[in-house]
């Protein structure tokens, strides 16, 4: 790993032991010259000699050339000839691009070799050949006599003395809460680097701002595009772009605010946060998180896709990596996203490719235990039977989470983000019946349906409703769907990995549910059964269960699956598993296919009272239409009373109905206006007298029956507390002293003080003559 001391005391200690080649690895000649310059005033060197490809010889001072460059031959094994005769006590020989210099050049490579030996023999502790270039490309004839030294980017310490630098000078001022981030946004920037960017900022404002910072960081990008092994993902979502994970959200904002103050953190001891692991269904915002932890951090987010990185450079994956790895560091403070880590360790213990995944699981795990840059690893993964133990153990990450499918709670969130997006509002909306329908659905599946209900509504040239929503989610096939098996395996695994949940549960978790339906206690696969949330394979499951608890709380389930419901009506009376009760459930149960229902009551399968009670609850238009029609009056009565009547059916019902229907009508506690107006319409004393005391009357509708002929009417009307004061002062100066009497008693009686003083009079006056 990196030596932890500084790189000029290491460029001395090598010098003075007697190295006779140091390798610099560095693009920032400046910077390299700067440092020479330090070792050669420090340890009172003579000279410092300077060959590089354009010029060959030239003065270390100025870079002018030091011979004809059309009479002389400056190639470095020409170059070396000089040295010969030269005094080589107490100097420095300085070699810029070497790599482009010794690459396939044996005659350089050859002379350089003596020149070596020369100083290892004769001038070892007082000259060494300083070989400078941006990539390490040392020959196998001087290796042995070569110390590798790479120039490390500047550090914190360094880049904050630059920033107090460029204070003094007045190009920039750099307030103290943004110093911190500054610095963080400036760390994976060469010398020269930084300083052109202040410059460029410094013309644009003369303080750093938020701004001023996103430029910063966009520079950054160039180094990450340049690497060829990284991408930097553009960050555009916030906290409030995830429906849920509470959790996980709650960890990450807790970690954000080490990171943002890594430096005040790092003083009071507290270690710089490794990364986290999220594993879980594909689908369920894994990535999505690692994108809104890129704007919690206020860091940049690299992607690594250690999967298309190996198909890519096949026979060369731990050379990618380790650069990957290498320029994560480089640019650190970072978030560095894992995508599909499962992918990098396929064929652990098995086939040829054991070999290279075992070396890339043992670099990886080295470098996140041992890595000094701040860089903050989320590692994703689906199948997480595929990881490696030693990746899930405390140490490599700090914690491991499991997203699992949203529940209720998060599947309205996820609803009301992605409508929100789409510009639709969500209070025009149901949205309790539109989370039931998504709940074997991810967040995928959601936005996805959403996105068709908007695009079908578009097409339409109508604005978005319910019913295109429930048609999009109708036609969306689950991922629980499409992968069962494979769902139930993992859900199975995460629970007896006890990984920590990303979401916080009001009950009980899938994982948990798919554990207790097959404990042999029958109360807790009741309790599975009972739960709206239970995926449709343990309801299934459950409505086999020997216990008839078990098998009644499946069927009363109103999430029950729609092939259980039919199995269930499909069994008839007479048959061995008939069961009047559970066949009831099943009958009133709102997911029962409505076309076996319609053809039950053709066969007059279902009694009267099972009819009635099917009514109350019985949803599609074409099931409701048939009841409508039914013989029994209690039938029609019951579907008034429906809160899933259609208008359709409900219009039908009040026209066509007879008079006992209309009395269902007239308690119904929802009768609009239009209703009201209906009923009275060639309306029976008996039918108007139910009217009267609706809880909604209209006033115009009031007013029609404060004048009706009947006084049985009248005075039904005058004890109902919303009547407006108009008509109670009507009803006050009915001649009916019953109608009077029936106002007075009115607990919303509403008259100024002295016509209830004068309607309380008459009426104690003229209580003894009734």
């Amino acid at each position: 790993m990196t030596d932890k001391k500084g790189f000029e005391v290491q460029l001395e200690e090598h010098f003075l032991a007697g190295a006779p080649a140091i390798y610099i690895q560095s693009a920032e000649e400046a910077r390299v010259d700067e440092l020479l310059i330090r070792l050669k005033q420090k340890l009172q060197l003579k000279r410092i000699h300077e060959w590089n490809l354009g010029y060959g010889w030239v003065g270390f001072d100025n870079k002018q050339p030091l011979s004809n460059l059309e009479s002389s031959k400056t190639e470095l094994e020409h170059a070396l000839l000089a040295l010969l005769d030269a005094d080589l006590e107490q100097s420095l020989i300085v070699i810029k691009g070497a790599r482009l210099a010794l690459e396939h050049n044996t005659l350089a490579v050859a002379r350089l070799k003596q020149l070596l030996n020369s100083i290892e023999r004769h001038h070892a502790g007082e000259c060494s050949v300083i070989l400078v270039s941006e990539a390490v490309c040392i020959p196998p004839p001087i290796e042995a006599q070569v110390t590798l030294l790479p120039l490390p980017l500047p550090s914190r310490a360094e880049i904050k003395a630059l920033l107090a630098e460029v204070e003094a000078r007045g190009q920039l001022l750099v307030p103290d809460h943004l110093s911190d981030l500054a610095v963080s946004g400036l760390s994976g920037l060469t010398y020269s680097e930084m300083a052109q960017l202040l410059r460029m900022v410094g013309r644009q404002t003369t303080t750093l701002d938020e701004q001023s910072l996103n430029t910063i960081l966009h520079e950054k990008e160039q180094i990450i595009v340049k690497s060829g092994v990284l991408e930097m993902v553009r960050v555009d979502a916030g906290v409030s772009d995830i429906g849920g994970l509470e959790n996980l959200k709650q960890w990450l904002e807790q970690r954000s605010t080490i990171i943002r103050r890594l430096d005040e953190a790092t003083r009071q001891g507290v270690k710089t946060p490794k990364g986290v692991l999220i594993a879980g269904m594909p689908g369920c915002g894994k990535s999505l998180t690692a994108k809104v932890a890129a704007g919690l951090f206020q860091l940049p987010l690299l992607r690594l896709d250690i999967g298309s990185l190996l198909g890519k450079y096949v026979g060369e994956s731990e050379h990618n990596m380790r650069r990957a790895l290498s320029m994560a560091e480089t640019v650190s403070p970072c978030i560095l996203w894992v995508d599909e880590l499962e992918k990098a360790f396929v064929g652990m213990g098995g086939g040829n490719a054991s070999e290279v995944t075992a070396r890339l699981l043992g670099y990886f795990l080295t470098w996140m235990q041992e890595k000094t840059g701040a860089v903050f690893v989320i590692a994703t993964a689906n199948d997480i039977t595929a990881l490696p133990p030693e990746l899930l153990r405390k140490g490599r990450f700090d914690e491991i989470f499991y997203v699992g499918f949203p529940n209720p709670v998060e599947r309205e969130k996820i609803l009301g983000i992605h409508l929100g997006k789409s510009g639709q509002h969500v209070a025009d909306l149901q949205m309790d019946e539109l989370v039931n329908l998504c709940r074997d659905y991810c967040g995928a599946d959601i936005e996805n349906s959403i996105n068709e209900a908007v695009a079908t509504a578009f097409i339409h040239g109508g604005a978005l409703t319910q019913k295109h929503l429930k048609d999009a989610i109708g036609s969306t096939i689950p991922l629980r769907e499409t992968l069962r098996e494979q769902v139930a395996k993992y859900e199975d695994l995460f629970e007896k990995l006890k990984l920590r949940p990303a979401s916080e549960y009001q009950g009980l978790s899938v994982a948990q549910m798919i554990k207790m339906a097959a404990d042999p206690n029958h109360v807790k696969r009741e309790e599975v059964a009972r739960n709206p949330d239970c995926p449709g394979d343990q309801l299934e499951r459950l409505s086999k269960d020997a216990q008839r608890s078990v098998a009644e709380a499946v069927y009363a389930n109103p999430r029950c699956p729609e092939h259980v419901l039919s199995i269930r009506l499909n069994v008839r009376k007479g048959q061995p598993l008939y069961d009047p009760a559970m066949f009831k459930l099943a009958c009133l149960n709102g997911n029962a296919p409505q076309d076996l229902l319609i053809r039950l009551i053709d066969e007059d399968v279902l009694d009267d009272d099972l009819r009635t009670s099917l009514a109350a609850c019985a949803k599609g238009e074409a099931l409701q239409t048939k009841l409508a029609g039914d013989r029994l009056a209690s039938v029609a009565a019951g579907l008034i009373f429906n809160p899933s009547l259609l208008p359709r059916v409900r219009a039908k019902l009040l026209e066509d109905g007879k008079s006992s229907i209309k009395q269902a009508f007239a308690k119904h506690p929802e009768l609009p206006e239009s209703e009201q107006l209906l009923l009275l319409t060639n309306a029976s004393a008996a039918l108007k007298a139910t009217l009267s005391k609706h809880p909604r009357l209209s006033a115009a509708i009031q007013m029609r029956l404060a004048q009706d002929p009947e006084q049985e009417v009248r005075v039904k009307l005058a004890s109902n507390p919303i009547l407006s004061r108009e008509v109670q002062q009507v009803l006050a100066g009915d001649l009916r002293y019953p109608v009077r009497r029936s106002l007075s008693e009115n607990p919303g009686l509403s008259l100024d003080e002295s016509h209830k003083l004068k309607l309380k009079k008459d009426v104690m006056e003229n209580r003894h003559r009734w």
